[in-house]
């Protein structure tokens, strides 16, 4: 090989090799941005570059405050199966209730900020409340989050915990939000769920995060070849420093061993979980059904749009399976 052609072999590997530097960091950054604790900016509420959905959004839940601090709350804690500490609000509607939801907040959110805003919904129904803060959120431990993958096992566990304080009779209904939402759909179809828990609730749930993913990067990337590697790439991240593969974090398979009776719920309007995702779930759910629509609604917006008849299906679906 002439010098000249080497020379030239050796830049085009060096420039290869830094191009393959780039991407990586790339990657490597929005694994960063996705799956490390990050707390929710309060600056964002109020923003004029905030959607104003979602400023009405934060409204309704600082309407909801005054109520949600009205009543008896303690802080509960449970040692996770990987042996994280994770807390939760635990709020008394009545003295010797024998009801109880367990509230599942989504992505890098908080679970003031997302699950605030039910509890006239919850008081109406007559249950108490347990406003969890999922791994690597707010007030629990742990460092990475897994969408469902590990979160669905700290909601069993919280079950658990829930029995305990409860009592053997105890009825338990499950409520996610958007990552929330996963969570609960994959306890429900989990071979540990406990018998206790009796109905699920789902608002804006994603069907696979892996398809999630590629369907949040296209708006960067149109280019289908350079997501798959990208994604591909990050479950390689995931595997190595979080313990799961991107496509383990999928509710589609777990409905379809659904153990108890499942109310999906998703705006119509949502452009990042799309609502396709929603119908697809509920299409292959094998338990009790019902799914519900909101026309218009971004995502996790359906109660912000139609607080009433969001209450009005809660209460029919969910009070069929509890008493």
């Amino acid at each position: 090989m002439s010098s000249g052609r080497h020379h030239f072999m050796r830049n085009l590997l060096a420039v290869g090799i830094a191009g393959a530097g780039v991407f990586e960091g790339m990657v490597y950054k929005y694994f960063q941005e996705t799956f490390l604790r990050k707390d929710p900016d309060p600056g964002e509420e109020t923003s004029p570059a905030t959607p104003a959905h979602y400023r009405r959004y934060h409204a309704q839940k600082r309407a909801a405050l005054p109520d949600l601090d009205s009543l008896p709350m303690q802080i509960v804690e449970i040692r996770s199966h990987d042996g994280i500490c994770l807390r939760g609000r635990l709020y008394k509607v009545k003295e010797n209730n024998d009801k109880v939801a367990l509230c599942c907040h989504g992505f890098h959110a908080s679970g003031i900020n997302d699950m605030a805003r039910f509890v006239n919904m919850y008081r109406h129904f007559g249950c108490d409340f347990l406003i969890i803060s999922q791994r690597a959120h707010e007030m629990s431990d742990g460092k990475y989050i897994t969408f469902g993958v590990n979160e669905h096992r700290d909601g069993i566990a919280w079950c658990e915990k829930l029995r305990g304080l409860y009592g053997e009779d105890v009825q338990i209904l499950i409520h996610g939000l958007s990552m929330g939402a996963a969570t609960v759909l994959m306890m429900a179809g989990s071979s540990l769920l406990p018998a206790n828990v009796k109905v699920c609730v789902a608002d804006s749930p994603y069907d696979d995060f892996y398809l999630e993913s590629d369907h949040v990067l296209k708006a960067r990337f149109p280019q289908e070849t350079i997501r798959q590697l990208m994604l591909a790439n990050m479950s390689l991240f995931t595997e190595k420093l979080c313990g799961f593969r991107l496509k383990e974090a999928a509710p589609i398979e777990a409905v379809r061993h659904a153990r108890i009776p499942i109310l999906f719920i998703h705006g119509a309007g949502d452009d990042f979980v799309p609502c396709e995702m929603g119908k697809r779930l509920f299409r292959e759910c094998t338990s009790e059904k019902e799914l519900f629509l909101v026309e218009g609604a971004a995502h996790v917006c359906s109660f912000t749009e139609e607080p009433e008849e969001y209450e009005k299906r809660f209460a029919n679906f969910c009070g069929r399976f509890v008493k």
